[in-house]
């Protein structure tokens, strides 16, 4: 309503946020404000008196003076002689000013002196490297469209960070919103409270307000709530524990299934009670779900869903949209997610720049779980060039046709550069380090060999620079191994957390290594990552391809926990060997050709690519959750 004031009102907010940067404040970088009124031509203008007002000399630029040869002319003149030069380091100081950042903490110092192996320098230069979000992440984690949205990202593409930015975007501009934050994983409460609380207070100074704001496990227990809790004590409907949820079970449903089949039942005429619902881990939560999460929404429907296929620890069943939420009368898809909201905003993003895990682990870890190097072929892949580039990759040689498939023809694909976001990726890193040192693969004979070398290794890791805390040891089951080293830990004076249910929403400890199983890792990382048990997910233990592919994600899983190193543990076998040789290919894989008819399951996103490729989807295209 009065634009003059309101400009120079947010210009002093501008001039805030700058200067409370100490180095930005050095540079005296100069904040001015224009008001543009691009319909008003000058002679209208003029003849309103509108000039004679003393507040809008020299701010106010009119129809004429935006131009393109003049508008310019108008930019030029009004930052000539003031802005100082920036290099690029200032830059993106200046940069995350107005994007949202990672992290507010300063790195790490490095400590240890001048040893020859000095993984805190390492620390230290990563963490100075990984602070401000991408042009399209900081899209992501601003925007608060009005109806569903998915979003669909690799592993380490900052998922969880960028939904705790949107939450605290909408707690701060609207406090009165009752607002839910919804994951499977019980160990990511204490990171998910803290990501909150930080960009939360990070735009108002405050702290938030937990009695609107919750933050939930999808079931919920006695000592910690959940959705499913919170959902049958607002609706007054029965509420089932895990031993009733078992005997309720019908086919082949898990517990969780059971419980919210019953629930939806009992719930037709219940009333909504939230503004707006964010989901993490989304693949691995069964469609009844989201039809009760949709339910428990005000208008207009406010849910926003992150995913990744290759991470569904239990289940591979990626449902289509229609089939989740229905159809209406006029068999139109209730919820659909193609193309805009009018707004501009996109109904759903592809995230596919990973910038937790190092290329050479994170290649290797999609080898594993699409068998890329597998003998008898892979089990759930794609086959098209802009299948593999929505997952980051580019096709360099060969192609996926049928004449190739017949004559065993080899493929070679490899990250597209600008999708390699891993500070230790970069040609001018340094301390400079050799990337195939960042996984290592070690074939052991027996549980006693996994536990002896990762005891040995951590007292290693710590006189070479690194804390407890940064080290995480995950296992596929069967997680006994994980008990022998947390003996073995304590026989040598270092102190571990198990992470069981006493510790059920912690992933970390200072001063301590987390032992974790393979579900209550996912959604969390650590510097360095000791994967054991890998050789489960190979074809000789793992049975039926349907369960390999499941233990096959629970390996990408494992591996994709860390943010720099990597350490695989199995036995001999297939697997172990496929890891090898990915790791041998260092940072490309190479790979007979394949087609979609000989994959068990295909990853093909065909609403991801189209929304990354125009922007708009046809209304017929089919859309996987």
């Amino acid at each position: 309503m009065s634009p003059v004031c309101q400009a120079d009102a947010q210009q002093y907010e501008v001039k805030t946020l700058v200067e409370r940067d100490p180095e930005l404040r050095k540079l005296r970088i100069p904040v001015k404000y224009r008001v543009v009124l691009p319909f008003i031509s000058n002679t209208d203008w003029l003849h309103k008196q509108f000039n004679n007002h003393p507040s809008v000399q020299g701010v106010v630029w009119l129809e004429d003076d935006v131009r393109r040869t003049q508008l310019r002319q108008r930019l030029a003149e009004a930052v000539k002689g003031q802005m100082p030069t920036l290099d690029d380091e200032q830059w993106e100081r200046l940069q995350s000013v107005f994007r949202g950042v990672i992290s507010d903490d300063n790195p790490r110092p490095p400590t240890g002196g001048i040893l020859t192996v000095n993984h805190s320098r390492t620390i230290h230069a990563v963490e100075s490297k990984l602070k401000v979000l991408d042009e399209k992440q900081n899209r992501v984690g601003q925007e608060v469209p009005d109806g569903p949205q998915r979003v669909r990202g690799l592993a380490g593409t900052g998922k969880t960070v960028l939904f705790a930015m949107r939450v605290a975007q909408m707690h701060v501009s609207h406090p009165e919103w009752d607002i839910a934050f919804v994951f499977w994983s019980r160990s990511l409460y204490q990171q998910i409270r803290e990501l909150i609380a930080l960009h939360v207070k990070r735009l108002s100074s405050e702290t938030p307000n937990w009695d609107k704001l919750h933050i939930w496990h999808a079931w919920g227990n006695k000592n910690q709530t959940g959705f499913y809790r919170e959902t049958t004590s607002r609706w007054g409907c029965r509420r089932l524990g895990f031993t009733q949820a078992t005997n309720a079970i019908v086919g082949k449903e898990s517990e969780f299934e059971a419980v919210l089949r019953l629930l939806e039942k009992e719930s037709k005429e219940s009333s909504p009670f939230l503004d707006a619902i964010i989901i993490d881990e989304g693949q691995d939560l069964p469609p009844a779900f989201y039809r009760i999460a949709y339910n428990t929404l005000r208008p207009p429907k406010r849910l926003y869903w992150a995913y990744d296929e290759a991470q569904g620890i239990d289940s591979l069943i990626v449902p289509n949209i229609a089939e989740v939420f229905g159809r209406d009368e006029e068999g139109k898809p209730i919820v659909n997610l193609s193309g805009r909201y009018p707004c501009g905003i996109q109904k759903a993003h592809n995230l596919n720049t990973c910038y937790r895990t190092p290329k050479i682990v994170l290649t290797a870890a999609h080898a594993i779980n699409m068998g890329l190097l597998r003998t008898n072929g892979p089990l759930q892949s794609v086959s098209r060039s802009a299948d593999w580039e929505a997952l980051g990759y580019k096709v360099l040689e060969g192609d996926f046709t049928f004449a190739s498939v017949s004559q065993k023809k080899q493929v070679v694909i490899e990250r597209q550069p600008d999708k390699n976001g891993h500070p230790m990726d970069a040609a001018d890193f340094a301390p400079a380090t050799d990337s195939l040192s960042l996984l290592n693969v070690q074939v052991t004979q027996s549980v006693q060999d996994d536990v002896d070398f990762v005891v040995s290794n951590i007292q290693r890791d710590m006189e070479e620079g690194l804390k407890p805390e940064d080290i995480a040891v995950v296992s596929l089951e069967p997680h006994d191994v994980l008990r022998l080293i947390r003996t073995g830990l304590q026989t040598v004076g270092i102190q571990s957390l198990p992470l069981d249910n006493s510790n059920s929403t912690l992933f970390k400890r200072e001063g301590h290594v987390t032992l974790s199983g393979i579900r209550r890792a996912k959604g969390n990382e650590a510097y360095k990552v000791y994967a054991l048990n890998l050789h489960n997910a190979g074809s000789l233990y793992a049975g039926n391809p349907e369960d390999e592919m499941v233990l096959r994600n629970q390996a990408f899983v494992a591996l994709t926990r860390t943010k720099i190193w990597c350490v695989a543990l199995g036995r001999a076998g297939e697997l172990m060997d496929e890891l090898l040789a990915a790791k041998t290919q260092g940072g490309r894989l190479t790979f007979p050709a394949f087609n979609q008819n000989s994959l068990v399951r295909s990853m093909v996103d065909e609403e991801a690519n189209l929304v990354e490729r125009q922007g708009v989807l046809p209304l017929t295209e089919k859309t996987n959750m």
